[in-house]
């Protein structure tokens, strides 16, 4: 993890369709994936020698209500802390632009309540984690 830099963008869908490809989600329609991320109301890519290695990203109204989505690392950078880099960097947003009570949420597999507990949310039986602000 030496030449690892941290961007504040949009990835372009091309490197977007790799890393989903590299972790085995399903690859959606070019033209709604260039939709969903120009909609985005926040995006942190995370890359090393100019190749992309991880990412996530904030949706919603950007004051009320916030959706963190696709926070995605490449398999041979996993375990690297990348993701909590990605998830501190999508925090440190929300915090400085949501009002008081706005409703932040996400879904991801139980497997990973520990991992999103760090970050203030909490666990409900539909697999959705909640937090509301601080």
């Amino acid at each position: 993890m030496k030449d690892i830099i941290i961007t504040e963008r949009k990835p372009l869908v091309e490197e977007y369709i790799q890393l989903r490809n590299s972790i085995g989600w399903k690859i959606l329609q070019y033209d709604k994936i260039k939709k969903g991320l120009d909609n985005s109301i926040y995006c942190v890519c995370v890359e090393e020698q100019g190749k992309l290695i991880g990412f996530g990203r904030i949706v919603g109204d950007g004051g009320t209500v916030f959706y963190i989505q696709d926070i995605m690392v490449k398999p041979s950078y996993q375990k690297q802390n990348i993701g909590t880099l990605i998830m501190e960097k999508l925090m440190y947003y929300i915090d400085d632009n949501c009002i008081d009570d706005a409703i932040i949420g996400l879904i991801a597999i139980s497997k990973l309540d520990k991992f999103y507990k760090k970050f203030g949310f909490t666990y409900n039986q539909d697999n959705h984690f909640y937090r509301y602000s601080k």
